[in-house]
């Protein structure tokens, strides 16, 4: 840079003097020159496909870099331009921002069943991270709102655990807000918390996912003592005639669960009902194994209703 500096200073002086010059490598000069414009091309989502000819030029290698570093990315960018003219293409994803106004009015007007079919990933999907922002509630509030929603559950006796703190019972808790973004038109979001309770002592870990609403709609319980309900309705189910299967987690509602992050791969069964309501038909689940319990909810696909009615 100093004798790039020091050559440009030199040009005032060259209507009366002569330009010093030498024989120069072309492969010299191009690996200069690439050093300065790729990033002007990258920011342009542009690739430079180098073809550089052995060859030799005489005159000055720090003006040829600098004059060519400054003119180069403008001619070749023009002309990339003026190809696309006329061109017809589709809006790359990162140009229509999920939280952008119009996308979050659309967002705001989904029923529970298409928040809930856009998390699972029966509307496809993909999940990402919200910013702060985007949630209309703070950790903290989601922190309580789950406690209030889970002692709920826990009350008609869908789930093991009170998360509700007090003596001998004391949760931490971590909040992460996440969302779910449909990948057809990159504008309708349902956003979620997650949050993860742990005991004081470290004996019991919840996951917690749960809409903005107060809607649960999955909650994980772990460890070891945490199971004794659980593990007596076990023992009664062992008195089940042999003949009939035991069940497990369907492929369907694995994949359907697959945006919690949880391998629920051979977790057995406790309770499968399909509720009829006004909008949809949902779907709420319990599983277990000797250390984990699951309760959740999903709404109903129409390959699922099919089946019922088969049945």
């Amino acid at each position: 840079m100093e004798r790039m500096s020091g050559k440009l200073f030199d040009l005032i002086y060259l209507r009366e003097h002569e330009m010093e010059k030498e024989a120069v490598q072309v492969e010299n000069v191009s690996s200069e020159v690439l050093k300065v414009v790729i990033p002007s091309f990258e920011a342009k989502g542009l690739v430079l496909k180098e073809n550089i000819e052995p060859a030799v030029l005489c005159g000055n290698k720090e003006l040829l870099v600098v004059l060519t570093g400054i003119f180069l990315p403008g001619i070749l960018i023009e002309g990339q331009e003026r190809k696309a003219v006329g061109e017809v293409q589709a809006v790359p994803a990162q140009y229509i921002a999920s939280d952008s106004l119009l996308a979050k009015e659309a967002s705001e007007s989904l029923k529970l069943n298409d928040r809930i079919q856009l998390i699972t990933g029966q509307w496809e999907s993909e999940t990402q991270e919200a910013y702060s922002y985007e949630m209309t509630l703070k950790d903290y509030e989601a922190a309580a709102l789950a406690r209030d929603s889970m002692e709920a559950i826990y009350q008609k006796g869908q789930y093991p655990s009170d998360l509700a703190s007090s003596y001998a019972n004391w949760y931490t808790w971590e909040a992460f807000p996440e969302k779910a973004v449909d990948t057809t038109f990159h504008t309708y979001s349902a956003y979620y918390w997650k949050l993860i309770f742990t005991k004081y002592d470290g004996t019991e870990k919840h996951a917690v996912f749960l809409l903005e609403d107060g809607t649960v709609l999955l909650a994980e319980a772990e460890g070891k003592d945490i199971l004794s309900d659980v593990t007596a309705t076990e023992e009664a189910s062992s008195s089940v005639k042999d003949n009939e299967e035991e069940k497990t987690v369907d492929k369907e509602l694995a994949e359907q669960l697959s945006y919690t992050g949880l391998d629920v791969a051979g977790l057995r069964i406790k309770s499968d009902n399909i509720q009829e309501e006004k909008d949809a038909s949902y779907r709420y689940f319990e599983l277990y194994d000797k250390t984990r319990f699951i309760y959740g909810i999903s709404t109903i696909s129409d390959s699922q209703t099919k089946r019922n009615m088969v049945k």
